[in-house]
């Protein structure tokens, strides 16, 4: 017989949150080394994006696939799987740009 969980309470999507938690680790100072790079005076701070990138690409690889295994584990409980969604996509966008400087044309 399967457990009902209590009226009013939903269950909550762990993998999601963690691979939204770990892709916001290193997406918020990623951003804002961009930001602070567009000002003609902070040129120099470029150098932390070369820095930044190989992390970028693990966690974001990390949390891709804690996004895809919480997609499958919600899917396979007949439940939303959002959180899960979102932790996925943000992984994506994380390795996105490493796939694009290995990748990318350089001529």
């Amino acid at each position: 017989m399967a457990s009902v969980s209590p009226a009013g309470r939903r269950a909550s999507d762990g993998f999601g949150i963690v691979a939204i938690i770990l892709a916001a680790f290193i997406l918020l100072p990623a951003l804002m080394i961009f930001l602070i790079g567009l000002a003609p005076e902070m040129n120099a701070i470029w150098w932390l994006g070369i820095v930044l990138l190989p992390i970028m690409g693990f966690l974001g690889l990390v949390a891709l696939i804690i996004g895809v295994v919480g997609i499958v584990l919600r899917v396979r409980q007949n439940r939303n799987p959002v959180l899960s969604i979102i932790g996925a996509s943000l992984g994506v966008l994380l390795v996105l740009p490493v796939v694009w400087v290995f990748f990318g044309s350089s001529v």
